[in-house]
């Protein structure tokens, strides 16, 4: 029997056939591409969105003071014997966040959430913030700030650091 002469041809068509482009080698290279973008990614958010500098106060708004760090309280604002909590009036011991309804020379008024409205005194220690350092004549009326001090007593503080939102 003689050969066919398409043997030759169909064992140089098999040889020269495409081959799959991806093997194991290629798809741990491209899950170690997907990796270092993601972290490059992390790193790039980290610069621009990072946490503020050690000692800065941590803005909670929209949230309520105590809120965002998960206060206490029966889920409907109220604390024991149905008496508001620290959450729902928008302050806790030393803390306050609201609304800037006024900037008066070294004095701050602040609406909180249920709208009680707390006088927040500065002094030349206390730290204003912005995006960056600042001063309270940088605070306008209807920004959103939270206020770390002393103790809340007759709707009233000392504040040590202001921090105002966008």
């Amino acid at each position: 029997m003689a050969a066919e002469p398409d043997d030759g041809l169909t064992a140089a068509l098999a040889a020269a056939a495409p081959r799959r482009w991806w093997n194991r080698g290629t798809l741990v290279l491209g899950a170690l591409v997907l990796v270092v973008a993601g972290f490059g990614g992390g790193v790039q958010v980290q610069q621009r969105w990072g946490e503020p500098a050690a000692g800065a106060a941590v803005p909670s708004w929209p949230f309520p003071a105590g809120l965002a760090n998960g206060a206490a309280g029966s889920g409907r604002g109220q604390g024991p014997g149905d008496q508001p909590s620290a959450a729902a009036t928008g302050a806790t011991a030393g803390t306050t966040t609201g609304t800037v309804t006024l900037v008066d020379g070294d004095t701050l008024y602040v609406e909180t959430v249920d709208g009680t409205v707390v006088t927040v005194r500065t002094t030349d220690d206390t730290a204003v913030r912005t995006t960056r350092a600042s001063k309270l004549t940088a605070i306008k009326r209807g920004q959103k700030v939270t206020v770390q001090g002393g103790a809340l007593t007759d709707n009233a503080m000392t504040a040590t650091s202001v921090t105002a939102g966008g």
